[in-house]
C-alpha cells in the first residue's frame, strides 16, 4: 500500500523568522500525518471490506487517541448475519473493542506518570500530541498496564511454587550476588488503614568505582535489580527471588548475601527455602536504637558500640541487659528491653558478612550497611509516592510501582511494551 499527500506551506515575502518558519512546518507536518494516518485508513477499510461476508451496513465513527493528535475516522459495519455486526478495518489492523489510544501513546503516558505525578503528565503528553488528553485517561492507561505487570507475576508465582514449574535464569555464574530489602509506610485512602507498608528489594552482583579522578568515591551497583510492592511477606519473598533468578540467576550463584534494618521479615525470607542466604544486619540500624535508648548516657553508648565494632557481641548483649536490670525508670527499663529483643533476634547477623571474606573476591559488597537500600527508598518510593498531600490505594500503588521499577531497566521496559504490542496484531478481515 501507498499513500500519498502533498505538503505546502506559505510564509510572508518578509518579515518572518526561523520561530515562524518551524511552527509553521511543524503544524503542517502534523497536518500531512494525519491526512496520511486517514488516507491509510480509507484505503484498508475499501480492501477488507470487499473481502468480508456480510451485508454493509454504513459507516460508523471511531476516535483514537495518538502521537499524531486525536483522529476521527469512520469504518464500514458489516453484518455478519447472526444479528451482530463487526468492522473488518478494526480486525485488520488490530484495534480491539474500546481501545481508545494507541500503543506508543499508552506507553508514552507510563513513562511520564513514571517521573511526574498525574495531572504535570496529563498536560506534558497533552503538549507532545497537540490535543488534550485528560486526566482520567492517563490514570487509567497506567492501572490497566500495571494490572498486566502483576496478572503476569502473578501467573509466574502460581506456576513455579504452587503447580511445580521449573524456572531457572539463563545468565551466567554469579560469585555473589546481593539483596538489600526495606519497607516505607505511604498514607492510605483506603477505609480503615491509614498506612500502606510498601515492600522494596534491591539487588546487585557487584560494586563498580564511577571516576577514578573525582575527589570522592562513588560506586554504581552492578547489574542492579529492583522489586517492589504492597504485599504479603511470602508473595514478596516469592516474587522477589523469581525477579532475581531471572536477572542474576540466584539458583547458580555461589553465596547469597540479604542485608536488612532488623526487621523480622527481612530474616525470615534471607533464611528461607528459596534464597537460603547469609544474613547480615545493618549496623547503622542498631547504633541508632543504642543511641535512641541510652539517650542520657553517651559514655555508654560508646562502650556499646565499641564492643560492636570489635566483635564483642557477648559483652554487648551482656552490657545492656545489666544496664536493664539496674534502671530504675519503668518506660526506659522497657526501652531496653526492646533493644535487647532486637539484639538477640538479630545476634547471628552482626558479622555474617565477614564469614565470606576469605570465600568472596569482591569484599566492597561484604558490608554491614544497607546504603543501596537507603538511595532507593527515596529514589524509588520517595520521589513518587511520598510528596507533599498525595495520598494512595494498594492497588494505584502496586499499579504504578510495578511499571516504575520495570522502567528502570530499558531493556525489561522496551520487551514488556513489545508484548503489550503483539497483543494487538492484524487478523484476517474474514471470521
Amino acid at each position: 500500500m501507498q499513500v500519498e499527500y502533498l505538503v505546502r506551506i506559505s510564509l510572508p515575502d518578509e518579515g518572518w523568522d526561523v520561530n515562524m518558519l518551524e511552527e509553521v512546518c511543524w503544524r503542517a507536518g502534523r497536518e500531512a500525518s494525519q491526512r496520511l494516518f486517514l488516507s491509510a485508513l480509507e484505503q484498508r477499510d475499501r480492501e477488507v471490506v470487499a473481502l468480508a461476508e456480510g451485508d454493509n451496513k454504513g459507516k460508523v465513527p471511531r476516535w483514537l487517541t495518538t502521537r499524531l493528535g486525536i483522529i476521527g475516522f469512520r469504518r464500514e459495519k458489516v453484518n455478519q448475519g447472526n444479528g451482530k455486526g463487526s468492522y473488518p478495518l478494526d480486525r485488520a489492523i488490530g484495534l480491539l473493542p474500546r481501545q481508545e489510544t494507541t500503543l506508543w501513546v499508552k506507553k508514552r503516558a507510563c513513562e511520564l506518570a513514571n517521573e511526574y505525578t498525574y495531572r504535570p503528565a496529563t498536560l506534558l503528553l497533552s503538549a507532545e500530541i497537540g490535543d488534550e488528553v485528560s486526566h482520567g485517561a492517563v490514570w487509567s492507561w497506567v492501572q490497566k498496564s500495571g494490572k498486566a505487570l502483576r496478572k503476569e507475576e502473578d501467573r509466574r508465582r502460581e506456576a513455579v511454587f504452587e503447580d511445580g514449574e521449573m524456572f531457572e535464569g539463563e545468565s551466567e555464574e554469579k560469585e555473589i550476588v546481593v539483596t538489600e530489602m526495606d519497607a516505607t509506610m505511604l498514607h492510605s485512602q483506603e477505609k480503615g488503614r491509614q498506612k500502606l507498608a510498601v515492600k522494596l528489594g534491591v539487588m546487585y552482583s557487584g560494586k563498580e568505582l564511577e571516576s577514578e579522578a573525582a575527589k570522592y568515591k562513588r560506586y554504581r551497583l552492578s547489574e542492579k535489580t529492583l522489586y517492589g510492592g504492597i504485599e504479603e511477606i511470602e508473595e514478596f519473598g516469592e516474587k522477589l527471588y523469581l525477579k532475581g533468578e531471572e536477572k542474576l540467576c540466584l539458583s547458580k550463584a555461589r553465596h547469597l548475601l540479604v542485608l536488612g534494618d532488623g526487621d523480622a521479615w527481612i530474616k525470615n525470607i534471607a533464611e528461607g527455602p528459596y534464597f537460603m542466604a547469609t544474613y547480615q544486619l545493618d549496623w547503622r540500624h542498631l547504633m541508632v536504637k543504642i543511641r535512641q535508648t541510652f539517650s542520657d548516657q553517651p559514655k555508654l553508648v560508646s562502650e556499646l558500640i565499641d564492643y560492636l565494632y570489635s566483635g564483642q557481641d557477648e559483652k554487648m548483649l551482656a552490657t545492656v541487659k545489666l544496664a536493664r536490670l539496674l534502671c530504675e525508670e519503668e518506660d526506659k527499663r522497657q526501652k531496653i528491653a526492646d533493644l535487647v529483643t532486637y539484639i538477640e533476634n538479630n545476634r547471628n547477623g552482626l558479622y555474617s558478612s565477614r564469614s565470606l571474606r576469605d570465600k568472596v573476591e569482591a569484599k566492597m559488597v561484604l558490608v554491614c550497611s544497607t546504603g543501596a537500600m537507603e538511595k532507593n527508598i527515596e529514589t524509588v518510593i520517595g520521589r513518587r509516592f511520598k510528596k507533599h498531600g498525595m495520598s494512595w490505594t494498594t492497588k494505584g500503588v502496586n499499579n504504578l510501582l510495578k511499571l516504575w521499577t520495570l522502567w528502570y531497566n530499558k531493556s525489561d521496559w522496551d520487551a514488556f511494551w513489545s508484548t503489550q504490542a503483539n497483543q494487538g496484531v492484524s487478523f484476517p478481515p474474514t471470521n
